[in-house]
């Protein structure tokens, strides 16, 4: 079979990320539809709801059963493996095609699809906790953002940013500004860095080579100072050897 020319390779990588790229915005666009549907069929539970024990909208099944835990498969007893065996294949009969992850809650067994079931609602403490953390949290600094150009499936471009420590863009998908919808993203290439980034850049740079000069010259220094005292003992035991030379036999 003859070998591919480059530019053969560079257009069916493309169409692998636009393939790539439209699953994931089909995928983002059909879980989207999905939780308007729980908010117009009032499919959530109210945390009141779920500590009286209301079922799963979603699915009818308990959301807390408690039925503890489930053991380590390894550390399960035989009618244990049976149990979890018939649960995980009445599971994937009743969601074939979702294509989900899975969600338990703590102390129960009964296990519940992402796609089909609403998250359970959250308790005041935790909702008081999150918002401690966001309230505690800082805007980023606008020059330890990257600027990003992205390609969507939809053909425009859009500028996003995101902080430097990602070294990709890393979100499948993303609104178009124009289409006003959710997209996915074919490609993405990382602008440079304006004035003030690069200053940004230049000064921690800068204060990290100081950091390092300052520790070469403290190693530079032990070193010195651990081959002065190898030299003197050099020196000492040479001074004895031809002490020992002197010695009448």
């Amino acid at each position: 079979m003859p070998s591919l020319s480059e530019e053969e390779k560079a257009r069916r990588a493309t169409t692998r990320r636009r393939k790539a790229a439209i699953a994931a915005e089909d995928n983002a666009i059909r879980r989207k539809n999905k939780q308007r549907e729980w908010h117009e069929k009032g499919t959530y539970l109210s945390r009141a709801e779920l500590d009286a024990g209301v079922h799963c909208r979603g699915c009818g099944l308990p959301i807390i059963d408690n039925l503890g835990k489930r053991p380590p498969l390894l550390k399960m007893t035989d009618e244990e493996r049976a149990e979890h065996e018939a649960a995980e294949a009445d599971f994937k009969r009743r969601h074939p095609d979702c294509h989900a992850s899975r969600w338990t809650m703590s102390g129960s067994r009964t296990t519940h699809c992402s796609f089909c079931c609403p998250p359970p609602p959250l308790s005041d403490e935790q909702i008081q906790a999150i918002r401690a953390i966001l309230a505690s949290t800082s805007s980023p600094n606008p020059t330890d953002l990257d600027t990003w150009r992205l390609t969507l499936t939809c053909d425009h471009t859009i500028d996003k940013t995101q902080h430097s420590s990602n070294t990709y863009w890393s979100a499948a998908t993303v609104t178009c500004p124009t289409c006003d919808q959710t997209r996915g993203v074919i490609s993405s290439d990382m602008l440079p860095p304006n004035a003030a980034r690069l200053t940004a850049v230049r000064h921690r740079l800068t204060v990290k080579l100081d950091q390092a000069r300052a520790e070469y010259e403290h190693r530079q220094k032990k070193t010195d100072t651990a081959r002065r005292r190898v030299e003197e003992l050099e020196a000492e035991l040479l001074a004895l050897d031809g002490t020992a030379d002197q010695v009448p036999s």
